[in-house]
């Protein structure tokens, strides 16, 4: 009987660990994606900035830095919805095979 104790105490001291290292690896990666989308939105600021400057100095709307700023925000943002989508497959356990 001790021995079968002793087995089933050593799964679930490994299966605990396992699961620490996994909360500690889910913890680096979504600090790493909220780091990125920071740095995303600091370069990204100026270039706002300066079309809205623009806009409101009476620019043309389709000229070429509104354009790039509009575009910039698109792709910042589907990046940010795709760093949401994981984090929240990764927090419900869903798993790609």
């Amino acid at each position: 009987m001790p021995d079968v104790l002793l087995r089933t105490r050593r799964s679930v001291m490994d299966a605990a660990y396992r699961m620490q290292e996994k909360r500690v690896r889910q913890r680096k990666h979504a600090g790493i994606a909220l780091l990125v989308v920071a740095l995303l939105l600091v370069l990204f600021a100026p270039a706002v900035w300066l079309a809205a400057s623009d806009l409101n100095s009476g620019d043309p709307v389709l000229g070429v830095p509104v354009v790039l700023v509009t575009l910039s925000l698109v792709l910042l943002s589907a990046v940010l919805g795709v760093a949401m989508m994981t984090w929240k497959h990764a927090r419900s356990g869903v798993h790609r095979s």
